[in-house]
């Protein structure tokens, strides 16, 4: 059995998981900020961190290992054309994104995270 179809539908399972995860957390972010209430707010940038680390990281990561993997694989890909320079390239924007932007506004300078925050219960 060929290994070719099922790193390509690990590709597309990643990014399935990677910009649908995206746009619904996107989408209850908004409905959170709307409320105005500062422990709804909370909750979700806890939930936030949480699922960054347990899904947005390990989909973004099995979008680029199968991507690169099905281009150094296949006589049909090469880095050299349009599509695959256009994906690397949206890659590296997503990531300046998250490592430059979206980083540095979720934990202020001199604040750490707990990624389990947003899962605890208590007084």
């Amino acid at each position: 059995m060929a290994l070719e179809p099922w790193i390509h539908f690990a590709h597309v399972v990643g990014a399935v998981v990677w910009v649908g995860g995206g746009i619904t957390l996107s989408l209850i972010g908004v409905r959170a900020r709307r409320s105005g209430n500062l422990a709804v707010i909370g909750e979700f940038a806890g939930t936030l961190s949480y699922v960054g680390l347990r899904v947005f990281t390990p989909a973004v990561l099995v979008v680029l290992v199968s991507g690169v993997w099905l281009v150094l694989t296949s006589s049909e890909w090469n880095f050299k054309q349009l599509w695959v320079l256009l994906a690397l390239g949206a890659f590296l924007v997503a990531f300046l994104i998250g490592a430059l932007y979206l980083e540095p506004q979720c934990h202020p300078a001199g604040t750490s995270c707990d990624p389990d925050i947003g899962f605890r219960r208590g007084p």
